[in-house]
């Protein structure tokens, strides 16, 4: 039996260092974390715009086989946009466009990819770099409309607008 007032042999609870221990743990584990985390949320937004670049151009292709138009992707490196049939898509301010397109179809510094009825193009390349150095550049084949990643050799540096 125990007296009143005075705990049990043994009875729970923490001591001061118990608790200083346990503490420090909690703050490497955020320390280590928080970086990690950051870098995991750029990857996301670069690996997000990259998605949208390819969804938009194979939109395009597709919707030129199956509208029998031509479909004209508009691509603004300088303010990250990209735009098909009036439905826009931004990139992320981190992450920086450069484009190359046929020059007859190029205005005032926005690119412009054509997909045409028969799944070709007018071919060109979008690139993709995040500001942590990740880059991809996708490429669109003139000739069947194709829609490539690269992320190598891809034939020489981009030429921006």
């Amino acid at each position: 039996m125990w007296a009143a007032g005075r705990p049990r042999e043994g009875s729970g609870g923490f001591t001061l260092l118990e608790l200083l221990a346990a503490l420090t743990i909690a703050g490497l584990v955020l320390a280590v974390s928080i970086p990690t985390s950051q870098r995991m949320y750029a990857s996301m937004q670069y690996h997000g715009a990259v998605k949208s670049v390819v969804v938009i151009l194979t939109s395009a292709r597709y919707a030129a086989v199956r509208s029998g138009a031509a479909q004209d992707v508009f691509v603004k490196p300088d303010i990250g946009e990209l735009t098909l049939n009036g439905k826009v898509r931004q990139v992320p301010s981190s992450v920086e466009l450069e484009v190359v397109a046929a020059r007859e179809l190029n205005r005032n510094g926005v690119g412009v990819i054509r997909f045409f009825p028969d799944g070709s193009s007018s071919g060109g390349a979008v690139r993709l770099e995040h500001e942590a150095g990740m880059w991809v550049e996708v490429q669109v084949d003139w000739l069947l409309g194709r829609i490539d990643l690269c992320k190598d050799d891809c034939g020489g540096p981009l030429v921006q607008l």
